[in-house]
């Protein structure tokens, strides 16, 4: 099918896209392997802010020059899902523009309410759905994924691949195939397992101490600190403990006063780390 290429982890299919772009548009906090990737290929960045009291969903509009946007929801790490409206504008300003859209679904299946997004579902011209096995399997390193699309951008996609890759190994590819036959029970679980964690985080974390919005999807709390400790700060003070979080600034360096939380662990253990940070988080 022209339709679909099977890549080295999703990561790979991102880094095509981009390589062939010569603006990109990136949604901040974001995922720093998009900027890295374009830094390397000597690619603009156009930043797009996204704010907590939109719940963490940017204005489409202010894209500027960028002729490629990545988009990330689920997103990584705020949680945010794409609202309708939202999905609105971005559509009609892509449609305006003539934009690229690379929607990375890398969390699609983890969505707590409502339907998960499928951007080509919305629009096929112009635009790529790439998929990962490493979050709704937990099979990271089996470094496989797929991307679906506009054959046009397929076919940048397999260049690319065939280019450096080479290939993805047959045993991965398999495995990934076992993995789509159960993936129906396997989804259903996931997601209600994060649910529940993400539940269990937030109830148990202080809002004196932090602000935050709960997430509608993935597997993270984006979380600011309130008390003047910075990120980086926090989490070395965490890590003494036997916690590992993300300091914000890697998400971008206003967030300076972030942490991600990865909701990586049984419900009672996450919320003895929410009552962990509110005591190291004393100026």
């Amino acid at each position: 099918m022209r339709e679909v290429a099977v890549v080295p982890g999703a990561k790979a299919a991102v880094a095509a896209l981009i390589h062939a772009a010569r603006r990109v548009g990136v949604i901040t906090p974001h995922w720093q392997g998009y900027v890295v990737a374009a830094k390397l290929f000597g690619k603009g960045v156009k930043f797009l802010e996204a704010k907590p009291e939109a719940r963490w969903l940017p204005r489409f509009g202010s894209l500027g020059d960028a002729d490629t946007l990545i988009v990330n929801y689920p997103n990584n790490p705020t949680g945010a899902v794409l609202t309708e409206p939202a999905l609105k504008e971005l559509l009609d300003v892509a449609e305006d523009r003539g934009i690229t859209l690379v929607s990375d679904e890398t969390y699609r299946d983890i969505v707590f309410e409502g339907d998960p997004l499928v951007m080509i579902d919305r629009r096929l011209e112009k635009t790529v759905s790439i998929y990962s096995f490493s979050k709704t399997f937990s099979l990271p390193g089996l470094r496989v994924g797929y991307v679906v699309g506009d054959p046009e951008l397929i076919d940048v996609v397999a260049k690319f691949v065939a280019a450096t890759y080479t290939s993805v190994p047959v045993f991965a590819q398999l495995a990934a195939l076992k993995a789509l036959e159960v993936r129906g029970e396997v989804v259903k679980f996931v997601k209600d397992e994060y649910f529940r964690r993400a539940k269990a985080f937030c109830n148990a974390l202080s809002r004196k101490r932090f602000d935050f919005i709960e997430p509608r999807g993935a597997i993270y709390v984006f979380v600011k600190i309130r008390t003047g400790v910075d990120g980086v700060e926090l989490a070395r003070r965490l890590l003494r403990e036997g916690v590992a979080v993300f300091p914000g600034a890697a998400f971008g360096e206003r967030f300076r006063d972030y942490v991600r939380v990865s909701l990586t662990a049984p419900e009672d253990v996450l919320a003895r780390v929410a009552k962990l940070m509110e005591e190291v988080a004393e100026p």
